[in-house]
């Protein structure tokens, strides 16, 4: 069936209706299409029907905010399902799953995700990022008793989901990170290179404004060892950053640089308080004459 064809339009446009619990869809006609009648659809229902195996084509779909695969006999989700970025809600509930896929944790716009009535037995972790999961069912599936009780108990889905996050390990660094060359080098031009970087204070660093992040990915004593070490491998002429505490200022950053060869200037942002500014840093140093062969002969931070 052609996505141009399928139509979820407003009920009161008498394209779509509803009987009972079941909503009914109807198709728009090849004169309809023809004639530039624009289909709305956001849900698609593929129920009941004895569905096996989905077409990828499914996950092309992007535009979905709502997939009911419920009572069929799938058996396995692939991690393409994480490209339907816009899922609120998605039911595979009376299936015959047995897990899911890791990527599962990349939709981070689901709030219903229904699961009972299959066979899973393990949860992935990964799904503890779905901090805005609401409803979460679970009933029927060979889980372990105290994944199903903690599911059951008041506010049981988030404190299943704060079970599974803090159990997670930590994302891997991110891959490198490409420079933007302001103007072609030449032989008669010095050039230099500036690294601006906002490192997330840790005041900020909370689990109500990141609940998609374990809290080891969140912890400043890790987070500051690899913020150094990307620092390090830059080897900027002139490193600029955002979001520095005065104590990480003064106790991290400016003691780790100087060690590198650079200078520190300290300039706290207007307006917030001395004990948790925002602090923007430029430090200089001496650059590697291997990257920089015309380079400005003091780096800073």
């Amino acid at each position: 069936m052609s996505q141009d064809l399928i139509s979820n339009l407003d009920p009161y446009s008498g394209d779509k209706y509803e009987t009972g619990k079941r909503r009914m869809y109807v198709i728009l006609s090849q004169e309809e299409v023809a004639a530039g009648k624009q289909s709305q659809w956001t849900k698609l229902e593929i129920q009941n029907v004895g569905v096996k195996n989905l077409s990828p084509r499914l996950w092309e779909l992007r535009h979905l905010t709502a997939l009911y695969l419920n009572q069929n006999k799938i058996s396995r989700i692939p991690p393409e399902i994480s490209q339907l970025q816009n899922l609120v809600h998605l039911d595979l509930s009376s299936n015959k799953l047995r897990g899911l896929p890791v990527e599962i944790g990349d939709m981070l716009h689901l709030q219903d995700l229904l699961l009972s009535n299959n066979l899973i037995k393990m949860l992935p972790y990964e799904l503890g990022r779905l901090f805005q999961l609401s409803r979460l069912e679970l009933e029927g599936n060979p889980l372990t008793p105290e994944l199903l009780n903690k599911a059951r108990e008041v506010n049981g889905t988030q404190k299943l989901l704060q079970i599974l996050l803090d159990t997670l390990e930590a994302p891997e660094a991110p891959p490198e990170r490409p420079w933007v060359n302001v103007r072609e080098k030449t032989g008669k031009h010095m050039t230099f290179s500036v690294l601006c970087y906002n490192i997330l204070c840790d005041t900020f660093a909370t689990r109500q404004k990141y609940g998609y992040c374990p809290m080891s990915a969140l912890a400043w004593d890790r987070r500051k060892v690899l913020l150094m070490k990307e620092v390090v491998f830059y080897n900027a002429d002139i490193v600029s950053l955002q979001e520095v505490e005065t104590e990480q200022y003064f106790n991290y950053f400016l003691p780790e640089m100087s060690n590198l060869g650079y200078k520190g200037t300290f300039a706290p942002s207007q307006g917030v308080r001395r004990s948790m500014m925002r602090i923007e840093n430029m430090w200089t140093g001496v650059p590697s004459s291997s990257r920089h062969p015309n380079s400005l002969s003091t780096k800073s931070i």
